[in-house]
């Protein structure tokens, strides 16, 4: 055990894992061969700079609790992490400034794509290399790293099928690399190392995320038998809210605790020649994973949609009706449209939405009461233990028909024949709406026919109606620059 060593220091952040981590594998090779060097990784607790960014409280308690976790689990491979608590990302500085007076000499770390973050990184790696220290980044967060998928043109595709087309190709032609799990040679005693930083020890969590395990054999078993037992049944089940039909992963995606490459790598393993078979659920599997890089490549080429910029530049024009009152109902889930309300209750008391629910209640916000994409964007983030901007944006923009891909702005979901579709039965809604549990299922779906007593909130708008005036409002947008 050391106190006076070389540190290498690991900067854990969208990375939560010591199996297939870039950063922690280099740094160990590198420690390894130099005498009295010891690997030491770092987990910085931006609590303000979270809520700035609508991180939901149940996300946070979630990043808490797993760094915890790992706390153990990197221990028992000889490497000690130090989680701190900061304010802002500005505070990160002090931090480094601090850890270079202390020993490092070099630092290891994934990159990350939206702009604040990447101004942070830049800031942190001129000033660490002006002291000497040497800035090693791995761009992990996707198995095809944005920039490496583009047009003949060379430009960013704006299409998934292209992108899908040359991501596939781009697999079959280069695979898919996971890192070890490492061990350090030398343990590093932080102890001594805590007691001389400025800031505190990364304050404790409120386990409203217990409901998620965070140890990190229990999320790679989870996602072994995803693929083996349940991704066959998966274009099947999964726009079926009732059914456990999906991999129940995103969470784990979002903070790294299992990366892309991982996921990619076991379905190859376990589903074989399902994956060249194109309507197969581990093709259809593979494309949503797909989907969620094309998000991250766009995000990168267009850095103007972290500042909640319309992909499609004339639905700026759009004239929202934005009704406070309106919003209200529907974050509440008392709109009178069960399948919307059960899946805004399903996010408010889980912190997680299926994601054939997200689609139904995006467009109903959007596209029946005609509020801004961009206030549900903001409060999807602020419930969401998965949330992840870059999915959350792309995924309101294709709702929104503003966005890269997006679905035709005359494309607008019906609720009721969307809830008889994909909860034919009833089972979801009577999960989260006890209010209609006597209603049989033929009724269920919409309880407000004539000559029925009242049975929910009234509908709060005219489906039809509000279909109407979605087509004028575009309409009208698209004909401001003509």
């Amino acid at each position: 055990m050391s106190t006076s060593s070389s540190l290498h220091i690991v900067w854990l952040r969208n990375d939560l894992r010591a199996y297939d981590n870039a950063a922690l594998y280099y740094a160990a090779a590198v420690a390894k061969s130099e005498p009295d060097s010891a690997v030491v990784a770092l987990f910085i607790a931006t609590a303000k700079s979270w809520q700035q960014h609508q991180m939901a409280p149940i996300k946070q308690d979630f990043i808490r609790r797993r760094v915890i976790q790992l706390q153990s689990e990197l221990a028992e491979q000889g490497i000690a992490l130090l989680a701190l608590e900061a304010g802002h990302y500005n505070d990160c500085s002090s931090i480094f400034e601090q850890l270079s007076a202390l020993g490092m000499v070099a630092l290891y770390s994934q990159t990350e794509y939206e702009l604040r973050e990447q101004q942070r990184d830049k800031r942190i790696t001129r000033q660490l290399e002006a002291a000497g220290i040497t800035v090693n980044w791995y761009d992990r967060l996707c198995t095809m790293a944005p920039g490496s998928i583009l047009t003949q043109s060379g430009d960013t595709y704006k299409v998934f099928t292209p992108f899908k087309r040359n991501w596939l190709a781009r697999l079959a032609q280069q695979g898919v690399t996971c890192y070890p799990k490492v061990k350090s040679a030398n343990y590093y005693n932080v102890s001594a190392l805590s007691n001389q930083l400025t800031l505190p020890l990364m304050a404790a969590c409120d386990n409203s995320s217990a409901a998620w395990p965070v140890t990190e054999q229990q999320v790679l078993e989870q996602m072994r038998l995803f693929c083996q037992q349940q991704v066959a049944d998966y274009q099947q089940s999964r726009d079926f809210p009732a059914l456990s039909g999906t991999s129940n992963l995103s969470a784990y995606l979002a903070c790294g605790i299992i990366s892309a490459q991982q996921c990619v790598n076991r379905l190859q393993m376990e589903a074989g020649a399902a994956l060249e078979q194109e309507k197969s659920g581990a093709s259809i599997w593979l494309s949503e994973l797909i989907w969620r890089e094309f998000y991250k490549h766009i995000l990168v080429a267009y850095p103007d949609l972290i500042k909640h910029q319309p992909f499609q530049a004339d639905t700026a024009a759009i004239r929202w009706r934005n009704s406070h009152t309106l919003f209200k109902a529907w974050c509440d889930g008392k709109t009178g449209y069960p399948i919307v309300d059960a899946a805004m209750r399903q996010l408010n008391q889980t912190g997680w939405m299926h994601n054939r629910l997200r689609m139904i209640t995006a467009s109903f916000l959007v596209k029946d009461l005609h509020v801004d994409w961009r206030w549900g964007e903001h409060y999807f983030m602020s419930q969401l233990i998965d949330g992840d901007f870059a999915a959350n944006n792309g995924g309101w923009q294709w709702a929104a028909s503003t966005g890269t891909d997006a679905a035709p702005y005359f494309r607008i979901f019906n609720p009721v024949t969307q809830s008889e579709r994909f909860d034919p039965d009833g089972t979801f809604l009577r999960q989260f709406i006890p209010e209609l549990l006597k209603l049989n299922s033929k009724e269920i779906h919409w309880p407000h026919k004539k000559g029925t007593p009242p049975a929910y909130w009234p509908a709060v708008v005219d489906h039809n109606e509000a279909r109407k005036i979605t087509l004028t409002l575009f309409t009208e947008a698209k004909n401001a620059d003509g």
